[in-house]
């Protein structure tokens, strides 16, 4: 009989379910164990891996599969249960507010591009956009930096939807993350 880690799938609605997903995908999104410090259980059923996340542990059950020693991008089942919320909550915690460093901060930046354009596009001006994306503060604030940042971000979220999809997937347009 096999005892079943603690951070299991099975146990804890936290978990992440998941599996490797394609190799064609872009690095921007993968899943390094090392550099994540992650702590790595096998089972019949596959590996159980746990790491910290800013002071809180995350997990994943990587089902069927062994985490190579490269990274890799992983494909999560999210199930519209009970689990959902909790579900959501790992994986933006995994994602956004991971020691992952440039790629949180890219999927951020990303984000609030995205959100610029569409106000922008919807009518909103500048200032308007700044609120919203960015929250209250002075306008166009010291030397107009508020103003200049905001047009930046209308800018990378035009081009992203220009882009397409993929663009949007992958890496911040400029190669900076």
């Amino acid at each position: 009989m096999q005892v079943v880690p603690v951070w299991s799938a099975v146990l804890d609605p936290c978990v992440l379910r998941a599996r490797i997903a394609s190799e064609e995908a872009n690095a921007f999104c993968r899943f390094d164990a090392r550099a994540r410090r992650a702590r790595r259980v096998s089972g019949t059923e596959g590996e159980h891996i746990a790491f910290d996340c800013l002071g809180e542990v995350a997990r994943i059950d990587l089902v069927g599969e062994r985490l190579p020693a490269e990274p890799v991008l992983l494909s999560f089942e999210i199930i519209a249960d009970e689990r959902l919320g909790s579900q959501l909550a790992a994986l933006q915690r995994i994602y956004f507010h991971a020691g992952a460093g440039g790629q949180a901060n890219g999927l951020r930046r990303q984000h609030l591009s995205l959100l610029a354009a569409d106000a922008r596009a919807a009518g909103a001006n500048l200032r308007d956009v700044a609120e919203l994306v960015l929250g209250p503060g002075d306008w166009p604030g010291d030397g107009e930096h508020r103003k200049s940042l905001v047009r930046r971000l209308v800018a990378a979220g035009t081009l992203l939807c220009q882009k397409g999809p993929a663009a949007i997937l992958q890496s911040w347009p400029d190669g900076n993350g």
